[in-house]
């Protein structure tokens, strides 16, 4: 299976290595239009079981340089309320997706674009990428999860000197942080983490959804109950039968 359809400002390839690539002619940017047409085609993918690893990345310079400027400047405090909890519904469901979410980076991935990476489970960045949450210099704060998840991810102390200072992150020191799981050159960059999805797909899909969601959300209880329930499936009794008999 191999679907193709177009959203605003990103297309969705859909197949057990489904892809979303953000598309904008112009700059790569999280609008009203593009996030609620984003939450659809999450929800898409969310009833399509067959589906084993989501790759989001960006065609052009940039990966995704935040929310839209123009729109913003235009809010409300009301409409500022609005739009952060759509930003939040989008991100949420990235982050919650049962199957591992690879982001590809190229360019700056800022405000909005570095939160929708602190959702994903895996990054692999160009040579070219660039990190940060400047909003603070708009006289704003992040709104799409960066407060907490950033400091999830590389400590709060980093996190706050980030966010603080709204300073950029190069490549580098982004791996050195913790931020990003991988350098590769722009021009590899997609098919590195084809492959990594396909190294990830050989895997059995509940498998997959249970390790993810214990290390986002699980105890050692859980994770005995979830051990235990994975000698119910087929493909255990297989791969150990494989394992034993090579």
């Amino acid at each position: 299976m191999n679907n193709k359809t177009d959203y605003h400002g990103f297309k969705l390839d859909i197949d057990e290595i489904s892809i979303i690539t953000f598309n904008n002619p112009k700059i790569n940017i999280f609008s009203t239009d593009v996030l609620n047409d984003f939450a659809n085609a999450l929800h898409t993918l969310y009833s399509l079981k067959f589906i084993k690893v989501l790759i989001i990345t960006s065609e052009g310079k940039n990966f995704i340089l935040g929310a839209d400027i123009k729109e913003m400047a235009t809010f409300s405090q009301s409409d500022a309320k609005q739009f952060s909890k759509l930003f939040h519904k989008s991100m949420n469901l990235v982050e919650k997706y049962p199957k591992p979410v690879i982001a590809a980076v190229n360019g700056f991935a800022l405000g909005g674009g570095c939160e929708l990476i602190l959702t994903c489970d895996l990054v692999i960045a160009s040579e070219t990428a660039v990190f940060g949450q400047p909003e603070i210099r708009l006289g704003i704060i992040p709104g799409a999860g960066g407060t907490q998840r950033l400091h999830e991810r590389i400590g709060k102390l980093k996190a706050k000197e980030l966010i603080l200072t709204g300073r950029e992150v190069h490549v580098n020191e982004a791996l050195s942080l913790g931020l990003i799981n991988k350098i590769v050159t722009k021009n590899k960059l997609l098919d590195e983490a084809i492959d990594m999805a396909k190294l990830i797909a050989l895997n059995p899909a509940y498998c997959l959804e249970a390790a993810k969601i214990l290390i986002d959300s699980g105890t050692m209880e859980k994770e005995i109950d979830e051990f235990s329930k994975m000698f119910l499936f087929d493909d255990q009794k297989k791969l150990m039968g494989k394992f034993i008999n090579r």
